[in-house]
């Protein structure tokens, strides 16, 4: 038996060449964005980010560039971007506290109803 399937309408809205230029950006994989856990992430994952979340300020602070805190880290750029947006999978949690130790930051790591805390004075 065969089904009908419905016609649909096509708009095309024109945009700039600038404008078409931002959209395919978007969409490429130049274009990381930012990334946190969900509520239902591992102990681990969510410490992690929150490591992940103190580099990051530190940026915003301290108004470094990326290539900055790379140098700063020992890594290329491409893995401190992804670091800076909160994509720590591919990051061991032992390498992310040897990160912060880069910084000389005092921090606390602090169990709590289990969630983790993780302070950071700087």
């Amino acid at each position: 038996m065969k089904t009908k399937q419905k016609e649909q309408e096509i708009i095309e809205i024109p945009i700039e060449p600038r404008e078409e230029k931002f959209f395919h950006w978007i969409e490429s994989d130049d274009c990381l964005g930012s990334w946190m856990p969900s509520e239902k992430a591992s102990v681990s994952e969510k410490t992690k980010y929150q490591f992940s979340q103190a580099i990051t300020r530190y940026q915003v602070k301290n108004n470094l560039l990326e290539a900055e805190i790379a140098n700063k880290l020992g890594l290329n750029k491409e893995t401190t971007a992804k670091l800076l947006r909160g994509y720590t999978e591919n990051f061991a949690l032992d390498s992310l506290v040897g990160y912060v130790g880069n910084f000389n930051w005092p921090f606390r790591i602090k169990w709590k109803e289990k969630i983790v805390l993780v302070v950071f004075f700087y």
